[in-house]
């Protein structure tokens, strides 16, 4: 899992691809475990929905001063280090506290709002490593390693539920909080461009003094619409469907089943993404996430078995591998040269992060009043709206290159010291 990126330093890029591991690796199947944690301790549907909403909650306030944060201040490896260790510590605590909605609901808030630090602070990171000319590439293997550390982390989930009960993955949420920590203290300081970190290129003089000119931008603002209804409908689907595998007598390892199959397509398609977001274009990658979602969600609707459903997350492996390469290609092309990169990218989230709250509070309400099939209709009625918005009226981004012209890096090849 390693892209062509001759001269980039090997051991930086061995800390964010860790770091980027161990990441998801704390919170890859966090969301399904606590739905079911939850419903052994007689929640109803709906307070769960709530629950789940709280995280989103968090991470919507914050998100985008997480990414403003990030264009303005350089310690971005100590950020993602207090980052970790907060999100670890918010859910390790949980199995120790009462199960009151008081408890719950705060500690699930104060996770959202640290874990709306990692998508900024990992792309800062691969943006001052790579430069706007590996930048693809390099994400394609920071976010194949990423759906690798979902793989582990539901492989380990299976044993440790079927061993040791539900409680034992918030144990194993803290300790890979502090490996997560630890990795991205391998990314070295002289390794990274702080100015390209921003979105801006060696070429300008100085950086721009604000970054409002995102918000008027026509595109942004028909991607951050369709993002917004595309998690509106995403969001609530993994633990609904986590839900509805218990409700057709699913085991505890059906229900972790359902990350993983997605897992496992998610790591060869964001290899992949990387590269046609370079030779096809940004849009139509992009485009094929958006589409696919509504076909998953719909045929949810159609299947009874557990097994049927789990092998449908496979489609959430296309849709999830191709959006978390394409969003920061996009992003950097929206804002090079011009800076706010990381603003960009907290915009992107917190549109998500809008639909993390109000999708997860619908499903809850939609599933406790008139059941799964509905919910899986609304959901994916929605989707294909977002996926409409995005193809008519968001344009290709990639820059064109003319007659002659080459793709000049921003930042300088490592020297052999620095490998």
């Amino acid at each position: 899992m390693r892209p062509d990126q001759p001269g980039l330093p090997k051991r930086s890029l061995i800390g964010l691809n860790a770091a980027n591991f161990f990441q998801a690796e704390m919170v890859g199947v966090i969301l399904p475990i606590l739905s079911a944690f939850l419903k052994e301790a007689n929640w109803r549907y709906d307070a769960i929905g709530f629950a789940t909403a709280a995280a989103g909650l968090g991470t919507l306030l914050f998100q985008a001063p997480a990414g403003w944060l990030t264009d303005k201040l350089t310690c971005r490896r100590t950020l993602f280090v207090l980052a970790a260790l907060l999100t670890g510590a918010c859910f390790a605590v949980i199995p120790f506290l009462p199960r009151t909605r008081v408890w719950v609901d705060s500690l699930l808030f104060v996770s959202g709002v640290s874990q709306s630090f990692f998508g900024p602070l990992l792309g800062a990171l691969a943006l001052a490593l790579a430069g706007h000319k590996y930048l693809n590439r390099v994400m394609g293997t920071n976010q194949s390693w990423n759906h690798a550390g979902n793989i582990v982390a539901a492989v380990i989930a299976m044993g440790l539920v079927s061993t040791l009960g539900l409680t034992s993955i918030f144990y194993s949420v803290g300790a890979c909080s502090l490996l997560a920590g630890v990795s991205v203290l391998l990314i070295r300081e002289k390794d990274l461009n702080e100015r390209v970190a921003t979105g801006l290129t060696n070429d300008e003089e100085k950086a721009p003094g604000s970054s409002t000119y995102l918000l008027k931008d026509r595109t942004v603002r028909y991607l951050l619409l369709s993002i917004f209804l595309f998690h509106l409908a995403n969001a609530p689907i993994l633990p609904a469907v986590a839900l509805y595998v218990k409700k057709l007598g699913g085991s505890d390892n059906w229900m972790t089943a359902t990350v993983l199959t997605a897992q496992v397509v998610m790591v060869p398609v964001a290899l992949l993404s990387g590269r046609f977001c370079d030779s096809w274009g940004r849009k139509p990658v992009m485009a094929i996430a958006f589409w696919i979602l509504p076909l998953r969600i719909a045929s949810y609707s159609l299947v009874s078995t557990p097994s049927a459903l789990v092998w449908l997350q496979g489609l959430d492996g296309i849709g999830a591998g191709i959006y978390g390469v394409a969003v920061v290609a996009l992003s950097a092309d929206l804002t090079r040269g011009k800076g706010g990169f990381n603003t960009l990218m907290g915009l992107f989230a917190t549109a998500l992060a809008v639909g993390g709250v109000i999708g997860p509070l619908a499903s809850g309400l939609l599933v406790q009043h008139l059941g799964f099939r509905i919910a899986f209709y609304a959901f994916a009625t929605l989707a294909a709206v977002g996926a409409a918005v995005f193809t008519k009226f968001v344009p290709e981004t990639r820059p064109v290159k003319t007659e002659g012209s080459e793709d000049i890096p921003d930042i300088a090849v490592a020297t052999p010291e620095a490998v």
